[in-house]
């Protein structure tokens, strides 16, 4: 019994260091209940959400730890494979970290576990816009857009293809 509220204790005073913001500190606590308790679905659950919400306020664009954030997201890919989501935020690390391969193999894992992940197909779309393969990056704009067809990041960047593959035509029939 003693052993079970020490366990609750650690895990609320985690979750008020995580929102403070305090995340290593929170994830020190974590870490440690984990291996105590690698079979405890509740320290693996808040393990995985403070970690997600760590790697989100690593890879926003006024921290740019994105190494540190990429360490996260890789993670929680190790404790639960098949999320999705971190395989996505994963992605996104290596492209704030111009490692476009690493980047594009994790939007392609998560593709895996839910295909009709829209910001998934756009953030593969802009991968190959960025690697001047725009007929690629237009494809995955459009099933973007068959998932949601009011998905104004996917319409803008549609829009913006088809103009610059319209001007490389002109320019070659000149």
């Amino acid at each position: 019994m003693e052993k079970r509220n020490k366990t609750k204790d650690l895990i609320e005073k985690a979750k008020i260091l995580k929102s403070q913001e305090m995340y290593e500190e929170a994830l020190e606590i974590l870490d440690e209940l984990y291996k105590i308790n690698p079979n405890s679905e509740e320290v693996k659950n808040i393990l995985i959400e403070t970690l997600f919400n760590y790697g989100g306020y690593l890879n926003d664009s006024y921290i740019l730890e994105f190494e540190k954030a990429k360490e996260s997201f890789k993670r929680i890919t190790e404790l639960s494979p098949k999320n999705y989501r971190a395989h996505y935020n994963l992605g996104i690390a290596y492209f704030n970290l111009n490692q476009i391969e690493n980047a594009k193999n994790s939007f392609e894992t998560a593709l895996k576990i839910k295909p009709d992940y829209k910001y998934c197909l756009y953030n593969l779309g802009l991968i190959y816009e960025a690697t001047e393969m725009y007929e690629e990056a237009l494809i995955y704009y459009e099933k973007a857009l068959e998932i949601d067809p009011s998905f104004s990041y996917a319409l803008a960047a549609q829009s913006q293809i088809r103009q610059k593959l319209d001007q490389i035509k002109r320019m070659k029939i000149n």
